[in-house]
């Protein structure tokens, strides 16, 4: 009889979801994540996934996709369930608190909580200002938002107290917004992550100019790096390529006495996207491969474009100085220096390669640079008196080469 009971609640619930999605004018269905659940991370298969299985919650170790290999620490996140070549993660819930082994718990308390407890520490709540008085339900949506709503009397989710779109990491996904809410704060900004493996904010920021002119910015270490000129006419001045497929997404600027933002949405739900900021500051925009296995890199925004003789160069802008010119750039290859005559490492674990970079061009008798640590932060900088040995099964090195200027 109890299970006949769970059954039928389950079955209401479903049906409650799917009649409050329709209603609420989503054509998603989502599935719910009650009060008194938990995901582990011991287990592999305890996952969170949206109606149609196209995104996944859990637990994840970042770097499977990177060089520099996996990561032991973990994280929360949310990730696409049916891609075998996904990235790491389109949202992240605790980047700068990593759980360093496989003890985590996430789960939905009876105070309203969304919390992850671990053996390491101290609970990391994702709400912990939310005040609750009644029931509620988490859902992961079919387009990869996860929100906390309030249940009302008759059982149906009613006002959204929190949601994963108001906490960006790297990825902008349709339907999220990149702006301010001019009335309660809240900012919408992406961070480029440190490393591969370690998702906490890195150099870079992607929002809003929060003056009067209305474009994006991006942001190295909070001084502005990269502006996208002003919106007129569904476009942005000095990046019109962002918004060129008119054909499969709608792009909209907002800006009025309550909101300031930048949002895209697709035409068709057969159409998947995502931007990303990578660690190079960059804007990456991503359109799902017809395959339905692998993305296809659309757009490319940012201050520098590629240099066509070394594709493969690090492309960050950086000002000519008394020993640099614009014809030099920065290129991986893999190798070790036979002759290590390093400078003034920097072991600061919350250093990214573009601020390794920064540094090595602004030092005349900087050649190349690497990461110091094994988990890509640190910086380990290589002078003229190091002799550098290319060899494939050694990692990265950053190496000062002479090329052409950079062109389109």
């Amino acid at each position: 009889m109890a299970k006949l009971r769970g059954f039928i609640s389950i079955f209401l619930s479903c049906v409650v979801c799917i009649q409050f999605s329709f209603l609420s004018g989503y054509a998603e269905l989502f599935f719910s994540f009650n009060q008194g659940q938990e995901i582990r991370d011991l287990d592999d298969s305890d996952h969170l996934l949206s109606t149609d299985g196209f995104f996944k919650l859990g637990f994840f170790h970042p770097g499977s996709s990177s060089p520099l290999g996996q990561s032991s620490n973990t994280y929360l996140g949310i990730w696409y369930g049916k891609l075998p070549n996904n990235p790491e993660a389109v949202w992240v819930a605790n980047p700068n608190d990593p759980i360093i082994d496989s003890s985590g718990i996430f789960t939905l308390d009876f105070d309203g909580k969304l919390k992850i407890t671990h053996k390491g520490g101290q609970p990391i709540v994702l709400n912990p200002n939310q005040q609750v008085s009644g029931n509620v339900t988490a859902s992961l949506l079919n387009f990869g938002n996860f929100e906390l709503r309030e249940l009302i009397a008759n059982g149906s989710p009613g006002r959204v107290l929190w949601q994963s779109f108001d906490y960006p990491t790297n990825t902008l996904l349709p339907g999220m917004k990149l702006g301010m809410n001019l009335k309660t704060g809240q900012n919408w900004t992406l961070s480029s992550w440190l490393s591969g493996q370690v998702p906490s904010p890195g150099a870079f920021r992607l929002g809003v100019d929060p003056g009067g002119v209305n474009q994006l910015v991006v942001w190295r270490r909070e001084e502005v790096y990269w502006t996208s000129g002003e919106w007129r006419n569904g476009s942005f001045q000095n990046a019109p390529d962002l918004t060129r497929r008119a054909d499969l997404f709608e792009f909209s600027f907002v800006s009025n006495e309550e909101e300031k933002y930048f949002s895209y949405s697709v035409k068709s739900n057969s159409t998947h996207s995502r931007w990303e900021l990578n660690a190079w500051g960059q804007i990456l925009q991503f359109i799902l491969a017809t395959d339905g296995n692998s993305w296809e890199n659309a757009t490319i925004a940012g201050p520098c474009s590629l240099n066509v003789n070394y594709p493969e160069a690090v492309c960050i802008d950086q000002k000519p100085s008394k020993c640099r010119n614009s014809s030099e750039i920065f290129v991986p290859i893999r190798g070790f220096f036979r002759q290590t005559n390093s400078i003034n490492p920097d072991y600061s674990a919350n250093l990214s390669l573009g601020d390794c970079h920064a540094a090595c061009w602004n030092n005349c008798s900087c050649v190349a640079y690497e990461s110091v640590h094994n988990n890509g932060t640190g910086c380990l900088f290589l002078s003229k008196a190091s002799d550098f040995v290319p060899n494939e099964n050694f990692g990265y090195s950053y190496v000062l080469t002479s090329g052409t200027t950079r062109g389109k």
